[in-house]
């Protein structure tokens, strides 16, 4: 066990957010200047300088209190509430926008590294929890971050779990890096391999079949064995492949949604809400009206038609209609043209091409999961004081 300390916020850091700038205007953002740092700027707990707005110098030095400084921690105040970053390769000139509080210590008994990895654990998550239960405003208001009460060990012992915590997250941007690179192979592969000379109407490479919904209040239609899939399933997927539906029908349940089940290996395209999300479905199957499938013909291989149709989401949604929501009419589905070889085999040496690089992504996503899920219970285990940080390598 590692010895900790109760400490609130108020007592080791100070807290600052913009309050001047009145009347700032969209038209005095520039392409040059002092950095103007906002919440959409955070990714993955640091700033991305590259893409950061800038204001002119005497906007940056309006307000001095917001300055930014090496090592200063941003957190979100409003709208998504707890976001964070701790500052890194600060420019000369950095300020911030109005929705963001500056965290910056005042005496040096916490160090803001390790700050920031309580932030970014169940200790504030549950703290955040309980002072936005029941209120109309969904914001973090200074009066109730100043009360925001965590433990810490020692100083030296703070920066050994930070060491720790950041040698993890280390690996973890690696791993991402690696998963966009393979992402980015990907991508090249279907812009290269996903177009030929030869373009066919959607209704030429198989039956498009719709899907309902039966009375949901009508028991005999659900909790049966039959998978009956709508675009909320769909949302999400990084892979291909569905075997499973959040729902299930019995054989009455798909004599009313689809009449009869779709045979495995055909493909979904949701029409609505939202428009262009596809799957090769590997069971047999039913869906909502939210969706229409393909049974595809046997010159047309499910997983190339897969690839290329996830490719158009914009081209289908630009033929979609509707004022609520878009909604692609099944005649407009019809007659979208494919690009795709005569020869099936082609066909499925471009699929098999391109799942490969998929797969790669995928595994890479795997891995950045294990190693977050990892971090998390390290996290909280060095954060409790259950583990002691000087027992780790």
């Amino acid at each position: 066990m590692t010895s900790m300390k109760k400490h609130t916020l108020i007592d080791c850091f100070s807290l600052r957010a913009r309050i001047g700038w009145q009347g700032l205007r969209s038209d005095e953002f520039k392409t040059e200047g002092a950095y103007l740092v906002t919440g959409w700027d955070f990714i993955n707990g640091r700033i991305n300088w590259d893409d950061c707005y800038h204001v002119s110098v005497d906007r940056y030095e309006q307000d001095k209190g917001i300055q930014l400084r090496e090592n200063d921690l941003l957190v979100t105040k409003d709208g998504t509430v707890g976001k964070t970053a701790f500052v890194v390769d600060c420019p000369e000139q950095a300020t911030l926008n109005s929705h963001i509080f500056l965290v910056r210590s005042k005496d040096g008994s916490v160090e803001p590294a390790y700050l920031y990895y309580v932030l970014n654990s169940y200790i504030f998550t549950d703290f955040m929890k309980n002072i936005l239960t029941g209120t109309t405003i969904k914001g973090l208001t200074q009066g109730n971050f100043y009360k925001f009460v965590f433990e810490a060990p020692d100083v030296p012992t703070q920066k050994k779990i930070v060491e720790v915590l950041e040698a993890i997250d280390a690996v973890i941007e690696k791993t991402r890096e690696v998963a966009q690179k393979y992402s980015n192979i990907k991508l090249g592969l279907m812009q290269q391999l996903l177009h030929c000379d030869r373009h066919m109407p959607l209704s030429k490479l198989g039956t498009i079949i719709s899907g309902s919904t039966p009375t949901t209040s009508d028991e005999k239609y659900w909790n049966g064995k039959n998978v009956w899939l709508t675009p909320a399933d769909l949302s999400g997927m990084t892979m291909p492949f569905i075997s499973d539906s959040s729902r299930h029908l019995t054989d009455a349940g798909v004599k009313k949604a689809t009449g009869t089940l779709l045979p495995a290996y055909s493909v979904i395209i949701s029409n609505r809400a939202p428009v262009g999300y596809c799957a090769v479905v590997t069971v047999p199957f039913s869906y909502n009206q939210g969706c229409k499938a393909v049974k595809c013909n046997s010159d047309v291989d499910p997983l190339y038609l897969y690839y290329f149709m996830s490719n158009q989401k914009a081209a289908l949604e630009r033929v979609s209609s509707g004022t609520t929501f878009l909604e692609l009419p099944k005649k407009e589905l019809a007659r979208f043209l494919v690009s795709i070889p005569l020869d099936i085999d082609e066909q499925k040496n471009i699929a098999e091409k391109i799942l490969a690089a998929d797969e790669k992504v995928q595994a890479e996503i795997d891995y950045v999961k294990k190693l977050d899920n990892i971090k998390q219970g390290l996290v909280s285990d060095l954060l409790s004081g259950k583990v002691d940080a000087g027992t780790l390598k």
